[in-house]
């Protein structure tokens, strides 16, 4: 069996036309190299020109992971499918000011057009997925110098991964968020609903299942956005997409859900214990996982 993941790391891109999240070049870096402890599945990550050479040195060549094990590509996020649709919908003032790449975000369903389909199971997962604000400091090597601390965590390895497979079965994997109790974003207009719900919202971070299922999802994907865009006139991240995915098409999914991204040394410190009697952390999908 063999088992894919599909990543990017695109750094500096908040304040361009791109939009991005800022700060977060180590954070991507070391995060990625945690998720590497799945050594049964190989990795292909996208990025740009300009951080090529500095990923090759700090994979290859710091951390002697090999390129067939992590396969480093350049993509030019101006060249997607969707750059004619973006355009005509984006608020390019707007962008500069966006912590989120909507290119990157579309792209995660495209670059799997670009495989071969030689891998029996395909994921997404995003490459800073690996870090102290989701993962407590039990499950971090907190004796590792200053910034990979923060993100080389015990939870992401083979048994991680055997157990994502088997869960997984005949249905395609996504992460969904409760989004009544603990709001955490709108949805699309309800006319694209066949039953309007917004009490899920899907997650982007991480998603996938057998290659067979890849196209008919990925159309599906593709389908509602040049169908929604252009009807809302503005941008709407992948997760929403998704969400509307999934409440139209429950049964091609399997999924794994959580109440709060907070674990308790992440939340704020007047939330009090109970909190996490009441709602699932999004660790505890790890954790569940790691058994």
């Amino acid at each position: 069996m063999k088992i894919k993941f599909i990543t990017c790391i695109y750094n500096n891109l908040y304040g361009t036309d791109l939009g991005g999240r800022p700060n977060r070049r180590d954070h991507y870096k070391w995060s990625l190299l945690s998720l590497l402890k799945m050594t049964n599945a190989d990795f292909l990550c996208y990025t740009q020109e300009s951080e090529f050479e500095e990923l090759i040195d700090f994979f290859y060549t710091q951390n002697n992971i090999s390129n067939e094990k992590l396969q480093i590509k350049i993509f030019d996020l101006r060249t997607t499918k969707y750059t004619e649709l973006i355009h005509s919908v984006k608020d390019y003032d707007a962008v500069t000011r966006d912590d989120r790449c909507v290119e990157i975000q579309y792209s995660k369903f495209d670059w799997f057009r670009k495989e071969d389909g030689s891998y029996d199971y395909y994921f997404w997962i995003d490459a800073g997925l690996s870090h102290t604000g989701l993962i407590p400091n039990k499950y971090l090597n907190t004796s590792l110098p200053m910034m990979r601390c923060f993100y080389e965590s015990s939870l992401f390895n083979n048994k991680f991964l055997s157990n994502v497979i088997n869960y997984c079965g005949d249905k395609f994997l996504l992460l969904a968020k409760e989004n009544a109790r603990n709001y955490w974003s709108g949805t699309v207009n309800e006319k694209f609903y066949k039953n309007y719900s917004k009490e899920v919202h899907i997650i982007g971070g991480m998603f996938g299942g057998k290659k067979e299922l890849w196209e008919k999802v990925v159309d599906q994907f593709d389908d509602y956005l040049f169908e929604v865009l252009p009807f809302e006139g503005r941008l709407y991240h992948e997760e929403h997409i998704m969400s509307l995915m999934y409440q139209n098409h429950k049964e091609w999914f399997i999924t794994q859900e959580f109440d709060t991204w907070w674990h308790p040394e992440s939340a704020p410190k007047d939330v009090h214990p109970e909190y996490f009697e009441k709602n699932k952390s999004f660790c505890k999908i790890l954790e569940d996982l790691n058994e």
